[in-house]
């Protein structure tokens, strides 16, 4: 069986792309065209795969066709977010372009399936204190104009229709995933930052782990076995942020963070921030000034319908993290 994986290049792309091919199947990976350093290092992490390369661009509805064309199953891991601060409007335009070029290649296709990969976010709050949140809680948010939550529910809500319209689409809602191949990185940055002794505060909170290859083993059930049109939250460890930041350092072999910020003095922090790189420094700032407000809608969740229904694996988060350190510092991110 031949599949297409989107956003192969990235940290849940490359392991899942490993997690194919260990299963046999025949893997075509979207590339972009590199433009910079950075994405050509990015690259690298398939690098040595047996896997078929193709060109093309999410803006670009041929180079999609293109890649969709012979496949049975498309696997998005590369949806849209806005790097930066950008207006609402600019950036849920973007991702519900992107996603209706993608689901237009996929219906031309007639796959078998297309998983979609949501995020966490977009599973909202329970109705009853104590209660953990599962795939039947619908998103609410107070940040109405916040980019990335609005843009994220905004391309669930459209792959979730096109699904009631006969689409043979899945949605999994992958939590905070740690592991190895986080060449950008992403929530290695966590790590790094720990390992590195550059994070004195930290925001606690709810939050629920998983390693990263749990994840992807979880997207090929939701292919294989996984109900047309459900979303299936793939979590594993029902945690918080100081505790997690404990079991980091451990493994780090470094002292974890001490001081708790409040939500509030980070959230106008990081606002601050923002606005001081765009008017002063004239640039996006490195910490975009939406994301506590992104921080905020992490839980825990109730993970049982997905372990019901894909029976996926949940090995320990702290393998992981062990995995993700020696990846870090045979790549140069760390050192040894």
């Amino acid at each position: 069986m031949k599949v297409l994986v989107l956003g192969g290049t990235g940290h849940l792309g490359a392991n899942l792309v490993r997690a194919l091919l260990g299963r046999g199947y025949q893997v075509r990976v979207l590339f972009h065209t590199v433009r910079s350093s950075e994405q050509a290092r990015r690259h690298l992490s398939l690098k040595g795969l047996d896997l078929e390369r193709v060109d093309g661009d999410l803006n670009e509805s041929d180079s999609l066709a293109r890649a969709c064309d012979g496949v049975q199953v498309v696997y998005q891991a590369a949806s849209y977010y806005p790097p930066h601060t950008i207006p609402l409007d600019v950036a849920t335009g973007q991702a519900l372009a992107e996603t209706s070029h993608l689901l237009q290649a996929v219906r031309r296709a007639s796959v078998d399936r297309f998983i979609f990969t949501s995020t966490l976010t977009t599973i909202g709050f329970p109705t009853r204190p104590g209660q953990l949140a599962n795939e039947d809680c619908p998103f609410t948010t107070k940040y109405q104009k916040n980019p990335y939550l609005m843009a994220k529910i905004a391309m669930e809500n459209e792959v979730l229709k096109a699904a009631r319209e006969g689409l043979p689409a899945v949605v999994v809602n992958p939590t905070a995933f740690f592991g190895p191949y986080d060449s950008r990185p992403t929530s290695g940055t966590q790590i790094l930052m720990i390992a590195k002794r550059q994070m004195p505060v930290y925001v606690d909170g709810p939050v629920n782990a998983i390693d990263v290859r749990d994840v992807a083993e979880g997207m090929i059930r939701a292919a294989e076995q996984g109900k047309v049109g459900e979303r299936y939250i793939l979590g594993n460890w029902n945690t918080t942020q100081n505790e997690l930041n404990k079991l980091i350092a451990r493994v780090a072999g470094v002292r974890a963070p001490l001081v708790p910020a409040p939500f509030a003095v980070a959230r106008f922090l990081a606002k601050f921030g923002d606005w001081a790189f765009r008017t002063i420094i004239r640039k996006p700032a490195p910490v975009p000034g939406f994301f506590m407000e992104v921080l905020v809608h992490m839980q825990q969740y109730d993970c049982s319908k997905a372990i019901r229904e894909l029976d996926y694996p949940r090995r320990p988060v702290e393998h992981a993290i062990r995995d993700a350190l020696i990846w870090f510092r045979t790549n140069g991110y760390l050192s040894v």
